[in-house]
């Protein structure tokens, strides 16, 4: 119920776009943003079938790649896909992760088999296969840090999950417990225990 009412709002709010002031634009496009890390396909949806034809908006780039993560990445996420791409971002990419990569940054796509992740280091989004993370994170998290690492294979392999801590990059000292907790969920991995 609270789901529906906030997708009319947004609908409403995306119908009048091309009438509101600057400050109005930025939380609908925050809202969208929220809204697109729970359900990325409904988020798309909205703005396709409501954002007024006059309104001058650019949507995030979640939104913009909805249709090519669909055809290009959805049903196939254990096969190896090549690269997009994002013509709308100078030098950047819709692409899957690569084995012994770290990537950290904020969730901002969640589909029905993939989770998008916005990479700090490239800017590039990059497709998880959603059953292939280990540790579950709640979507309402969408503004925090994660770091999704893949220790072995990264197509139809295991991504480590951790919650990075707000607001600080990856000090020494994190840095090193940070890969104590890789190592030891590599471990487990490796011997079956996840």
């Amino acid at each position: 119920m609270m789901e529906s009412l906030k997708a009319e709002e947004l609908a409403a709010r995306l119908e009048h776009a091309h009438q509101l002031t600057h400050a109005e634009r930025n939380a609908l496009l925050r809202d969208l943003e929220r809204y697109a890390a729970r359900d990325l396909y409904g988020a798309a949806r909205l703005c396709k079938d409501h954002l007024s034809k006059e309104a001058d908006l650019r949507l995030p780039s979640a939104l913009q790649v909805a249709p090519l993560l669909a055809k290009h990445f959805e049903a196939r996420m254990n096969e190896q896909r090549r690269p997009i791409d994002l013509h709308h971002e100078r030098d950047k990419q819709l692409r899957q992760p690569e084995p012994g990569r770290h990537y950290v940054g904020p969730v901002v796509g969640t589909t029905p088999n993939c989770v998008v992740q916005m990479d700090k280091d490239t800017g590039d989004l990059i497709v998880h296969a959603r059953r292939s993370l280990v540790c579950a994170f709640e979507s309402s998290e969408r503004d925090k840090d994660l770091s999704i690492h893949y220790p072995q294979a990264a197509i139809g392999g295991v991504g480590l999950v951790m919650r990075m801590q707000e607001g600080h990059g990856m000090t020494p000292g994190h840095a090193l417990q940070h890969e104590a907790n890789a190592s030891k969920a590599e471990h487990s991995v490796e011997h079956g225990l996840l």
